[in-house]
């Protein structure tokens, strides 16, 4: 079984200071899109931890969204790309709030993509990516 640990991906220094310094846009933005290069995602929107593996048959994608229900959780398969994704705003009076996650994974070419199955229990999502059959030679007789 080979076993890849996604890492979050690393803001560089140099980009988040160029979108400091961008005085096109208000200043709000400005430090929002500074904290979304250092934090890896957008602000208030969670990055979960993914694992890839597979074995001789099929292909595992696992990740942790512990607290979310089941309802909530949006797995669409597009273009050679997993992308899981959740958003809940929650009004208290004049303030609200959002909690989100995104995570998109680049899926291997290869996959039976009409016998993809995920199951979600204890807050874990792992997605079944079934592989493809090898197409096997076929004897033709000649007439």
């Amino acid at each position: 079984m080979k076993l890849i640990r996604y890492k979050y991906p690393q803001a560089t220094g140099p980009a988040a200071l160029n979108r400091l310094l961008n005085f096109g846009v208000p200043s709000s933005e400005r430090f929002s899109g500074l904290l979304e290069g250092f934090l890896g995602s957008g602000v208030g929107c969670r990055q979960p931890a993914a694992d890839l593996y597979e074995d001789d048959a099929n292909f595992y994608v696992r990740m942790e969204l512990p607290g979310i229900p089941k309802a909530r959780i949006d797995l669409q398969m597009e273009d050679s790309v997993l992308t899981v994704r959740s958003q809940e705003i929650e009004q208290d009076g004049d303030s609200e709030s959002a909690d989100c996650f995104h995570r998109a994974v680049s899926v291997p070419d290869g996959v039976e993509v009409e016998a993809i199955k995920a199951n979600y229990q204890d807050g874990m999502l792992t997605v079944t990516l079934p592989k493809q059959s090898a197409p096997q030679p076929r004897k033709i007789t000649v007439k």
